[in-house]
């Protein structure tokens, strides 16, 4: 019997290539987003086979009752990646620019969201004896390698990381492993708004000499969520064509 795994974000960007690549490696996908979108429909359509669910990861009782009704119909979630996300308080690298309410944002979306989705699935995972979660954090998230341009989506996406190993510590003696990606610069829709000069002076930071496609992203994660993995638990991974030794 394949695996279940439930994708959180996976409309587009990183979620959706990660779902793509769990469906051809023949898991039982569930496809999330946010709303009952145009983009969610196309991708449960492109992936035949896959169920549809959309909720607010940032709501909690909104989050476990959607958890609930679809552990009625697949039984169990074998793997959960926590993918959503959202980066709405940019500054111009001024303190006096950060906005309280869309700190509150990235922390109730990034952060307790992704509390929220372990919560509804853990139960059945502890059950079981067995399951693998994958949180989505940022190169932003490594305290190094934080920087003021978003400078509370990089606090939220520490609670990530510091919220994954934690929960490792805790659950992993009974069966549940818990492990971290860390992405660097990846082209999404948000990419694809940045100026001539961002390109550059972001390719130029990284020594591969360009941003990730989501494609590259995936397998990282698909093998963490893999028996393959069953040794590795309580660590996070950077991935960022070496961004983090050369950046600027």
């Amino acid at each position: 019997m394949p695996k279940t795994i439930l994708v959180t974000g996976s409309s587009r960007g990183i979620g959706k290539a990660i779902a793509q690549l769990a469906h051809k490696q023949g898991y039982k996908v569930i496809v999330h987003g946010k709303t009952d979108s145009w983009a969610l429909n196309k991708t449960q359509q492109e992936l035949p086979g896959s169920i549809k669910t959309f909720f607010d990861v940032s709501n909690k009782e909104e989050t476990h009752k959607a958890i609930s009704l679809l552990l009625k119909e697949v039984g169990v979630i074998d793997v959960l990646v926590n993918n959503s996300g959202v980066a709405t308080n940019p500054t111009n690298n001024n303190v006096d620019e950060i906005d309280d309410d869309k700190a509150l944002e990235e922390y109730k979306v990034n952060l307790l969201g992704t509390i929220h989705c372990v919560q509804a699935v853990l139960p059945g995972m502890l059950k079981n004896g067995n399951g693998s979660v994958v949180n989505i954090a940022s190169l932003k998230g490594i305290p190094n390698l934080a920087t003021m341009s978003f400078p509370t989506y990089a606090a939220s996406k520490a609670g990530v990381i510091s919220i994954t190993k934690s929960l490792a510590k805790v659950y992993s003696p009974q069966g549940v492993r818990f492990n971290v990606v860390c992405p660097g610069y990846v082209e999404t829709d948000i990419s694809k708004q940045w100026s001539e000069e961002s390109w550059k002076r972001v390719n130029s930071g990284i020594l591969l000499g360009r941003i990730a496609q989501p494609s590259e992203i995936a397998p990282l994660v698909m093998f963490l969520a893999s028996d393959e993995a069953a040794y590795i638990t309580g660590s996070e991974f950077l991935i960022d064509g070496g961004y983090s030794i050369k950046g600027k």
